[in-house]
């Protein structure tokens, strides 16, 4: 498989593949939810079954424009709690291959996903959310964990992270891809609560426990992503300004990252969930009709 590089190429990729993927959107009654996964199905990428109260759909197209389509049906549930466990639902017994967020609060959602007996992740799974960002006249899409779940990772939670992310990147077409510990600097300074874990996380990535990949870190955005900047500090890396998998310290770094991309420099996003038994598009409704559309794009290549 060819690389993947920007949301175009994923887009085209997808749509020359002719294999729908069925989702289940969880209250699919919000405008911009709808606009993403019509298009989806317009472009062969999904099967979609619209879960929820089908007289609060803010969508006058959908029955105009779509009603022929075989591709979308609408089941009618019309309290957001049960469209969310119905959704999850057809997902756990493989009536759907991807689960998708309407207009449902996280928390709802969440619950039915983590429900030890109806649920789709398994006891003791890390959950946590990978993300690709397309910025402006950048040269390839960027991944990035964790921006949305995990306020403050453990060891072990960034460990699944990283693997996570790597899993993602072999299925754009990464081979081997860099990873990049990222710091406000390239100095390991032990004050910092995080700098033992990263510390350890190098140590491992020497001993082969994140396969064929190349890492660094601690290291700055300059030095993960700016040959040119990064190599006026004069830092020997093995990653320099080519990283393709950005690991932030919390997720406050993350989500501040990636909202000043999209605010001032117009990127692009798409995430997931991971560690479920399903990809997930967990989006919120303040996100733009694209990202939703880049996540399910993700989605299906994840699924």
């Amino acid at each position: 498989m060819e690389r993947i590089s920007s949301f175009t190429e994923l887009t085209a990729h997808l749509t020359e593949l002719n294999s729908r993927k069925r989702m289940a959107v969880a209250n699919a009654v919000d405008e911009h939810t709808l606009d993403a996964v019509l298009q989806a199905v317009e472009l062969g990428m999904i099967e979609a079954f619209l879960i929820g109260d089908v007289a609060s759909i803010e969508s006058p197209h959908l029955f105009e424009e779509h009603s022929l389509s075989p591709y979308v049906h609408i089941i009618d549930v019309p309290e957001v709690k049960a469209a969310a466990v119905e959704a999850v639902r057809m997902v756990k017994d493989g009536e759907a291959d991807i689960l998708m967020k309407g207009l449902v609060n996280t928390d709802v959602l969440l619950r039915a996903i983590l429900d030890k007996e109806k649920g789709i992740l398994k006891p003791g799974t890390v959950m946590t959310y990978n993300a690709a960002m397309e910025i402006p006249n950048y040269r390839k899409l960027i991944f990035f964990s964790d921006p949305v779940v995990i306020p403050s990772p453990s060891l072990v939670q960034r460990i699944a992270m990283i693997k996570y992310a790597i899993h993602t990147a072999y299925k754009f077409g990464l081979p081997h891809p860099k990873i990049a510990l990222i710091h406000a600097t390239e100095i390991a300074n032990p004050k910092i609560h995080y700098m033992q874990d990263y510390l350890d996380i190098m140590q491992l990535w020497r001993e082969g426990e994140f396969g064929d990949v190349i890492m660094d870190g601690p290291l700055d955005i300059f030095l993960a992503l700016d040959a040119e900047r990064g190599s006026i500090k004069n830092v020997p890396s093995p990653v320099l300004g080519d990283a393709d998998i950005l690991i932030f310290p919390n997720f406050e770094c993350a989500n501040t990252f990636y909202k000043g991309l999209a605010l001032f420099a117009g990127a692009q996003m798409g995430g997931l969930l991971q560690g479920t038994d399903n990809p997930v598009v967990l989006t919120s409704r303040s996100e733009t009709t694209l990202s939703k559309f880049y996540s399910i794009a993700m989605a299906c290549v994840m699924a």
